[in-house]
């Protein structure tokens, strides 16, 4: 597994929060740590207080997913695979996280995963000391996640 964990926190950007960031950046507008997180590999340690403080404001809508949905997660989308080889991922466009799992033991932070699924890009930190991500990211994965974020979003509605 990528991740030690027992449970899984979801955050989604807020649409609103999105446009306004895209309005300060079409006005050449900082939105400092808004900006990092949507668009880069950021944070680098699992324990920055400042990249939680911020995904557990006003910008994002926070989720606590479901045992049986943290064990899916857990058996078959974040674990390290080998009989897979993929090929040469060449991406169209930069990624726009705008979904990050947050993953907990003991409520401590065991890792993060940012993902992009326009353009199937993610960004994964954990607590443990080497993960092989090479292979996630598969096409069929990036579609599961799709469907348990839109079903999290949805019961928000």
């Amino acid at each position: 597994m990528f991740f030690d964990f027992d449970s899984v926190e979801y955050y989604s950007l807020n649409k609103s929060k999105e446009e306004e960031m895209g309005e300060n950046n079409s006005k050449s507008i900082d939105n400092g740590i808004f900006d990092k997180i949507f668009f880069d590999d950021y944070p680098d340690k699992i324990n920055n207080g400042i990249f939680y403080k911020t995904i557990n404001s006003e910008g994002f809508s926070k989720f606590k997913l479901s045992q049986k949905d943290a064990e899916y997660l857990k058996s078959d989308i974040f674990l390290e695979k080998s009989s897979l080889k993929m090929l040469e991922n060449v991406y169209a466009c930069a990624p726009q996280y705008r979904d990050i799992l947050v993953f907990k033991k003991k409520n401590q932070i065991s890792g993060i995963a940012k993902i992009c699924l326009s353009c199937r890009q993610f960004y994964l930190i954990s607590s443990k000391k080497e993960i092989e991500i090479e292979n996630f990211g598969t096409e069929k994965e990036f579609k599961l996640l799709g469907k348990l974020f839109d079903k999290y979003k949805k019961d928000k509605n």
